[in-house]
């Protein structure tokens, strides 16, 4: 097989956090990397955080009591979340998708 064909292809999507949660990403970030002696971006801390998760569920829901945010107003956000992220998707295709 070819090099390229190893690579998996990803798309992007822009997501709000808080920046709380920015600084706390970026540390899991640089203990990976510190790690596995490579640079590490977003999408591999919080790959590895999900996995970590599945592994230990308990983790996930101490952060997500930890929040203090009910569970009404986690979706509530979430949905407008994925609403700005749809529109903006939808400007930047009409801005360089003729």
């Amino acid at each position: 097989m070819e090099p390229m064909e190893y690579m998996k292809t990803m798309t992007s999507t822009t997501i709000t956090v808080s920046e709380t949660t920015r600084r706390e990403l970026l540390r899991v970030a640089a203990i990976l990397q510190s790690k596995r002696g490579e640079k590490v971006d977003y999408d591999a801390a919080i790959e590895y955080l999900l996995k970590k998760s599945r592994r230990n569920p308990e983790l996930l829901r101490r952060a997500m009591v930890g929040a203090g945010v009910s569970v009404e107003e986690l979706r509530r956000v979430m949905r407008e979340g994925r609403t700005e992220d749809r529109k903006h998707e939808e400007y930047l295709e009409s801005r360089y998708l003729i």
